[in-house]
C-alpha cells in the first residue's frame, strides 16, 4: 500500500516537474522574440500610390551593393585600405542576404512576386565590366545603373552603423587575419554598447524610366554585437524583404 502511495506521489511530482518544465522552454523560445520586437523601430514605409500602374510592364530587378556607412571610431589597427575592404566586404554581405531574403518571403503561395530577380553576382559582375566598382556604385544614379544592368527597377539601401563585421565565412566571404584581429580586439570599447539603436537603415526602390522612388522602407534596428555576423545582417534584412512590393495578390 505504502508502495503505491509513494507511486502515485512520484508521478504527480513528474507530471508536475515536465509541466513547468515546457512552461519554461515556451517562454524562453517567446523572449527572443519580444526582444526583437523590443528593439526593432520602424520610422517609414512608402508605396507609391500607382504602383502597380507604373510597374506593369516590369519583368527584372536588381540588388544594388549596398552603402556601408560607419559612424563610430574606427579601430586604430586599421589601415583605410582595410576599411574600404571591409566596406566591400560587409556591402557584398548584405546585398546577398537580402536576395536571398526576398526569394525565401515568396515561399508562401500568396507572397509569390510577379517580377525576376537579377543575380546578385551577375549585377557585380555588369558593374565591374563597366569599371564600376562596388564602393563607386554607391554614388552613381540608380536609374542609370538600371539602364546599365539592363533591368527595369534597382533596390539601393543604405546601412549606417558604428560596428564594423569580421565573421562573414557563412556568406562565403573571408577577412584577412589582420582585419578580424583588429575588429576583434576592439569588440567591446567603451563607446560601444553590446545592445543599442546602432544600426540605421534605408531601402528604396527606384524606377530605371524615370528616376521615381517607387517604395521605401526604413527603420532604426538595436543589434546584440555579441551574435554572428550572419544573424545580425539576416535581421536587418528580413523586416524589409518581407515588405517588399510586386507581389501576387
Amino acid at each position: 500500500m505504502r508502495i503505491e502511495v509513494v507511486s502515485i506521489y512520484l508521478m504527480k511530482a513528474i507530471y508536475i516537474y515536465l509541466h513547468l518544465y515546457l512552461l519554461t522552454m515556451k517562454t524562453l523560445i517567446c523572449i527572443p522574440v519580444f526582444l526583437f520586437l523590443l528593439f526593432t523601430s520602424c520610422k517609414q514605409y512608402y508605396t507609391v500610390s500607382d504602383f502597380e500602374e507604373k510597374t506593369v510592364d516590369h519583368q527584372t530587378i536588381a540588388v544594388l551593393p549596398f552603402e556601408m556607412v560607419y559612424r563610430g571610431i574606427p579601430p586604430k589597427e586599421l589601415t583605410e585600405e582595410d576599411i574600404q575592404r571591409i566596406e566591400i566586404l560587409e556591402s557584398k554581405a548584405f546585398q546577398s542576404s537580402f536576395f536571398n531574403g526576398v526569394l525565401a518571403s515568396t515561399r508562401k503561395r500568396r507572397n509569390q512576386l510577379r517580377v525576376d530577380f537579377q543575380h546578385y553576382s551577375k549585377t557585380i559582375k555588369l558593374l565591374k565590366e563597366n569599371e564600376i566598382g562596388i564602393r563607386d556604385s554607391w554614388g552613381e544614379d540608380p536609374a542609370e545603373l538600371a539602364k546599365l544592368l539592363g533591368v527595369d527597377a534597382v533596390v539601393k539601401a543604405q546601412i549606417e552603423k558604428r560596428r564594423y563585421m569580421s565573421d562573414l565565412a557563412s556568406y562565403g566571404i573571408e577577412a584577412g587575419a589582420q582585419i578580424i584581429e583588429a575588429i576583434t580586439n576592439n569588440r567591446l570599447l567603451p563607446f560601444i554598447n553590446n545592445r543599442s539603436k546602432t544600426v540605421k537603415t534605408n531601402f528604396i526602390l527606384v524606377n530605371r524610366d524615370d528616376g521615381n522612388v517607387l517604395w521605401s522602407i526604413a527603420y532604426d534596428f538595436d543589434a546584440d554585437w555579441r551574435s554572428t555576423a550572419e544573424d545580425v545582417i539576416e535581421m536587418i534584412n528580413t523586416k524589409s524583404a518581407k515588405r517588399f512590393p510586386y507581389r501576387i495578390n
